[in-house]
């Protein structure tokens, strides 16, 4: 079931299972596209950045 205000989603509903799938594969999924000396470059920026809510 979705929610529009005028012609825009503003709201879904979801089973709690298709949560806990969309939830892993989106932890997961975009390891998997990185290839390895992307995912270095990107693993060493965010050892770069301050902890949230310290900026």
């Amino acid at each position: 079931m979705t929610f529009t205000r005028g012609r825009v989603v503003v709201a879904e509903l979801r089973p709690a299972s298709w949560l806990d799938w969309l939830e892993e594969r989106a932890m997961h999924g975009r390891q998997g596209y990185m290839d390895p000396k992307q995912l270095k470059a990107f693993s060493e920026f965010l050892a770069r950045q301050p902890p949230v809510g310290k900026e």
